[in-house]
C-alpha cells in the first residue's frame, strides 16, 4: 500500500508539472489538459484496482478459516480482465478444497469473476449500450486501453443477450391496473438485409395511452407531441399469433380492459398486423395516415391537382366518388406499369375502406409507427448498407427495445451470471492483514511533497503553503 500511494503521489505531481510546463510553452489548452488528465486517471485507477486485488489475495493467504477448508495448489497464476478503466492484470492462487477436492481461484469468487471471464460486467454493459448505436468495429475502436481488438467479441456479447427479458411479459406488473378509455397499439416493420437468403421483416409493436404536448407554453400553432406510457415489442416472430398473444397478455396484466371503450390498432394493413384484430378485444383496426397518403399520391401522380380532391373523397367517406375516379383514369391511355400502380392504389384504398373510415371514431389519434420504426429499428439495422444474421439483427432490435422499456442492462447481466453458491467461498478475508495499510493512509496527509522534484514552481509554492497551513 505504501508503494502504490507513493507512486500515485509522484504521478499526480509530475502530471501537474507537465501541464504547467506545456502551458508556459503555449502548447496546452483546456481540452488537451482534460484528455491528458483522463488518461492519467485511468492509469491510476488501474493501479489502485490491481493493488486492491493484490491485498485481497494476501488476506486470503493469511486467513485461518481458509486454511482449514482450502489448501494452496499453486500460486501466481496471472489473469487479465478488461474493464472500463482498461486491462486489469493480477496474479492469484489456485486452491483445492480439503473435503470435496474442488479447485477454485478464491479471489475470483470474492470478486464475482467467472473462470474464463475476460470482460467485466461494467464493460459488457458499456459495449451493449454502444452496440445499439454503433457497428461492432466502431465499438471496439472506442476503447484504447483494453486488449479486446476483435469485433467478433462484441458480436458474441450481443448474441448472448438474453432476449426473453426484452419481452413485454418480463415487465413488472403494476399493483393496480391502469384505467384508460382508449388504448393505442401501433405496428410496422423494418426491412433488414440478411447475410444469406432473403431479407427479414423485423416487426415492431408498441402500446401507449395517447399524446401529450411537450411544449405547452409555446406560441406555435403546431405544438410538438409525444406518446405517453409507451412500451415496445420487437422481433422476427414467424408465428404472428405468438406476437399478439404476448401483446394481449401485457394488456390484461396492465390495463382494466372492462373499463376501456376501444383499443385502436393502427398500421399499414399488412396481414401480420391485421392478425391482431382476431385476438385483441374491443379492437378497432385503422389504416395509418402515412401509407394511406402514399397510395393516394400514387393514384394521382399523373393528374395534377387531383391529389387533394381524391384525399377529400377518401377522408369524408365518399366511396362512390373514389370508385368513379378510378373508373375514369383506368379508361384513359396508360402504360402497363401505370395501370398496375393505379390498380394497387385502388385495391388498397377500397379494400381497406372500413379501416380508413374508423379514423373518425371518438378517441382516434394519428399513428406514428413509421417514425418509431425509423428511430427504434432502422437507425441501427437498415439505414446503412449492412447485412445481418437473424440472431444478430433480432438481438440488437430487442436490446434497443429493452432499454427503451426502462430495462437495466447491468441488472440483467447480474441476473444472468451463473454462480455456484455452494462452491463459492463464504468466509471473508481477515481485516487484520489490512490494518497496517489503514494506519499508513491515516498518516499519509502529512507526506505530500514535491521537494524531491527540484523545481521551485508555482505548484511547489502552492503545495508548500498547503502543508504549512
Amino acid at each position: 500500500m505504501t508503494n502504490i500511494i507513493s507512486d500515485i503521489n509522484k504521478k499526480i505531481i509530475t502530471h501537474m508539472l507537465n501541464l504547467e510546463e506545456k502551458m508556459e510553452l503555449g502548447g496546452m489548452d483546456l481540452t488537451g489538459a482534460v484528455d491528458d488528465t483522463l488518461t492519467l486517471v485511468h492509469e491510476i485507477g488501474r493501479d489502485m484496482i490491481e493493488t486492491f486485488i493484490e491485498n485481497v489475495e494476501k488476506g486470503l493467504l493469511q486467513d485461518e478459516d481458509r486454511k482449514s477448508e482450502w489448501v494452496v495448489q499453486c500460486k501466481n497464476r496471472e489473469k487479465t480482465v478488461s474493464t472500463k478503466l482498461g486491462d486489469i492484470t493480477y496474479t492469484r492462487t489456485y486452491y483445492r478444497n480439503r473435503e470435496t477436492g474442488a479447485f477454485r481461484h478464491l479471489v475470483d469468487d470474492i470478486l464475482d469473476i467467472q473462470p474464463h471471464q475476460r470482460i467485466d460486467k461494467g464493460l459488457q454493459e458499456d459495449m451493449l449500450l454502444k452496440a445499439q448505436e454503433l457497428s461492432y468495429q466502431k465499438v471496439v475502436d472506442s476503447y484504447e486501453d483494453i486488449s479486446i481488438t476483435s469485433r467478433n467479441t462484441i458480436k458474441n456479447i450481443v448474441h448472448k443477450f438474453p432476449t426473453e427479458h426484452s419481452s413485454l411479459g418480463s415487465l413488472e406488473k403494476p399493483q393496480e391496473k391502469k384505467k384508460a378509455r382508449f388504448i393505442y397499439i401501433e405496428a410496422d416493420e423494418d426491412h433488414v438485409h440478411q447475410q444469406r437468403g432473403k431479407g427479414m421483416l423485423m416487426k415492431l409493436v408498441y402500446i401507449h395511452e395517447g399524446n401529450e404536448v411537450v411544449n405547452p407554453s409555446s406560441k406555435s400553432k403546431h405544438k410538438r407531441k409525444r406518446i405517453t406510457g409507451a412500451k415496445y415489442l420487437t422481433g422476427l416472430y414467424p408465428n404472428n399469433d405468438e406476437l399478439w398473444y404476448e401483446v394481449l397478455d401485457y394488456l390484461e396484466d396492465h390495463y382494466d380492459l372492462d373499463f376501456a371503450e376501444r383499443i385502436f390498432l393502427s398500421g399499414d394493413g399488412a396481414p401480420w398486423i391485421r392478425a391482431g384484430e382476431e385476438l385483441i378485444p374491443k379492437c378497432h383496426f385503422v389504416i395509418d395516415g402515412f401509407h394511406l397518403s402514399k397510395y393516394i399520391k400514387s393514384a394521382t401522380t399523373l393528374y395534377k391537382g387531383y391529389e387533394r380532391k381524391l384525399k377529400g373523397y377518401v377522408y369524408t367517406g365518399k366511396k362512390d366518388f373514389v370508385e368513379a375516379y378510378f373508373d375514369t383514369i383506368e379508361g384513359n391511355e396508360h402504360t402497363e406499369t401505370e395501370l398496375k400502380r393505379f390498380e394497387a392504389s385502388r385495391r388498397y384504398i377500397l379494400g381497406n375502406w372500413d379501416a380508413i373510415q374508423r379514423r373518425h371514431e371518438e378517441g382516434f389519434i394519428e399513428c406514428s409507427a413509421e417514425s418509431h420504426v425509423s428511430h427504434v429499428l432502422s437507425h441501427r439495422l437498415s439505414s446503412r448498407p449492412l447485412s445481418w444474421s437473424k440472431k444478430g439483427s433480432e438481438n440488437i432490435a430487442k436490446l434497443r427495445v429493452y432499454t427503451r422499456n426502462g430495462g437495466s442492462i447491468r441488472r440483467l447481466l447480474n441476473h444472468q451470471e451463473k454462480q455456484d453458491i455452494a462452491q463459492k467461498i463464504q468466509t471473508q478475508y481477515r481485516t487484520k492483514a489490512m490494518n497496517p495499510n489503514k494506519k499508513y493512509l491515516d498518516s499519509f496527509s502529512s507526506n505530500v511533497t514535491i521537494l524531491g522534484i527540484g523545481k521551485r514552481t508555482s505548484m511547489y509554492k502552492l503545495l508548500k503553503n498547503m502543508r504549512s497551513a
